[in-house]
């Protein structure tokens, strides 16, 4: 027992980080309503946890090479600990994404890349073969698990202990803690790349964030100026969201510059840029990018659109959840058994091509007469997920030297967090602008709604426009004392619009599977 100790400690924190991304999906009804905001405040918060995660990735990677494995991975978890304790009592959207997004971001990102270097030290062999299947399977559970546990919890308690029991793990994680061994001092200390690292978390913050204010403030040209305190932010006329991708494209393009100096004159840099010249590495990264991008977007608008919908619980939408979760497992077991009998890019290709029949079938079903049941035909998008995850992180470590390992880690660790925060920024911006021009559309076609009255609804939509249930909307108009016959002329206008919405986020979701399929070209011909 004493020797997997270790094991079990760092599987309970890969525990922890995993469940914390899928665990509130099935609650955004509960958290609109407890914190008074809306869908687009819940998608900011779950956009800008995994962006935080990405954004420090590398520099958690790199402090556990200067301060050392362990000191880097407990201070990860005292800051995941302070998040979700902050989270958990949070009375506002404020202060959710300060303990959620931002703590336990944080937290994560010094957790997660040392967890595979300390296992790698307190491992060998045949032992650290186990270790990691153990520490991959807990994701996966956690990944299963998480929308059930959320959604009994929400149901029948509060949203609120789903936070308060990470807290419970993470105490229990510190005491364990004691088994893993001290960290051993380097005989030198790398220094601390400050340049990359601003470079890197400034490039890909402006890059999400962009994208998240895309909605409020208009993709090219500005619907409003950007106010910072007396400063109105909208130069010729454009919006702040070219300039915002633009400038976090230009930084980015900068520390590729900074860290490949660093390399050449032999400094410490947050990565080498060399390693992308790897033989299928860099497609790798893109297709498990792409992969993550995916797995996050549909995690985000599948429970949404049953929520909204058919206006579900969140305990149902967990068990709506739990047969696509259940595929996703299967198949990435069966994956695992095909690795040695066929070529990984090959296996990966398949999932992709299930994944776009899965996610084309959901789109089929998604129509003003849906019902719950044609839902769960997901699971077909489920197997194919479950087919790429099986292979691809795989087929990118083994394409590495040994030694390269860790940073391979923390590379592919961003990825995944870029692709997280990216696929949820973009399918909920999507979602929301087919919906406003839906609406102004149908507003201005509408026969039943008097002509005084479209100049007043159309500003109101274009200024407040939001994805809410049929219930809340039906408040909403009753409270603007609205006759009866526009009232249910907006109720009908409103829900086909907003199943138009849905059906375009799943398609852009098909669109993001079909470029990963392309992405596979440049994969390695080999089995693992």
């Amino acid at each position: 027992m004493k020797k997997w100790l270790v094991l079990i400690t760092l599987s309970m924190a890969m525990f922890i980080i995993v469940i914390d991304t899928t665990i509130m999906n099935v609650s955004i009804s509960a958290l609109i309503v407890d914190l008074d905001t809306s869908v687009r405040g819940i998608q900011s918060a779950i956009s800008l946890y995994a962006l935080v995660m990405a954004s420090f990735i590398l520099i958690g990677g790199k402090l556990g090479d200067i301060l050392g494995k362990k000191r880097t991975f407990l201070i990860g978890s005292v800051l995941f600990g302070i998040g979700t304790f902050t989270a958990s009592i949070s009375p506002s959207l404020g202060v959710l994404v300060i303990g959620w997004s931002v703590f336990e971001g944080l937290g994560s990102a010094l957790m997660l890349p040392n967890i595979q270097t300390l296992l790698r030290d307190e491992y060998q062999g045949k032992d650290l073969a186990f270790a990691y299947s153990i520490v991959s399977a807990i994701g996966a559970v956690a990944v299963a698990v998480g929308p059930i546990v959320g959604g009994f919890l929400t149901t029948f308690y509060t949203w609120r202990w789903a936070f308060l029991g990470q807290v419970l793990i993470v105490i229990t994680v510190l005491v364990l803690s004691r088994s893993i061994e001290a960290d051993v001092p380097l005989p030198r200390k790398p220094k601390f790349d400050f340049a990359g690292a601003f470079l890197s978390v400034l490039g890909l913050f402006s890059i999400v964030m962009g994208i998240l204010l895309g909605q409020t403030y208009g993709f090219w040209l500005a619907k409003q100026p950007l106010v910072i305190g007396s400063w109105e932010i909208a130069p010729f006329g454009l919006s702040v969201t070219p300039i915002l991708i633009g400038l976090g494209a230009l930084l980015i393009m900068l520390l590729f510059r900074w860290e490949k100096r660093q390399e050449e004159t032999g400094g410490d840099g947050l990565f080498k840029p060399s390693l992308f010249s790897t033989q299928g590495l860099t497609p790798g990264f893109i297709v498990r990018n792409l992969h993550m991008a995916i797995m996050a977007a549909f995690l985000f608008t599948f429970p949404l659109l049953l929520q909204l919908t058919f206006e579900f619980s969140a305990l149902q939408t967990g068990f709506a959840l739990l047969p696509f979760s259940i595929v996703v497992l299967i198949s990435a077991i069966i994956g695992a058994k095909l690795t040695g009998r066929f070529i990984a890019k090959r296996i990966i290709q398949a999932g992709f091509l299930l994944a776009i029949l899965g996610l084309g079938i959901v789109a089929w079903a998604v129509k003003p007469d849906v019902q719950p049941s044609d839902m769960s035909l997901g699971v077909v998008f489920g197997a194919g997920v479950g087919l790429i995850a099986s292979q691809i992180l795989n087929l990118i470590f083994s394409s590495v030297d040994e030694k390269d390992t860790p940073e391979t880690s923390g590379l592919n660790g961003t990825f995944e967090q870029l692709g997280n925060s990216i696929g949820v920024a973009l399918v909920g911006t999507i979602m929301l602008s087919t919906l406003l021009i839906g609406l102004q559309m149908s507003i201005e076609e509408s026969t039943e709604i008097p002509e005084e009255y479209k100049p007043e609804l159309l500003a109101a939509v274009e200024s407040s426009v939001e994805l809410v249930s049929d219930t809340q909307l039906q408040s909403t108009l009753e409270a603007s004392g609205a006759d009866a016959a526009m009232q249910a002329e907006l109720m009908d206008i409103y829900a086909q619009n907003r199943t138009k919405a849905f059906k375009i986020g799943i398609i852009f979701l098909i669109f993001l599977a079909m470029v990963g399929l392309v992405s596979t070209v440049g994969l390695s011909n080999r089995k693992l």
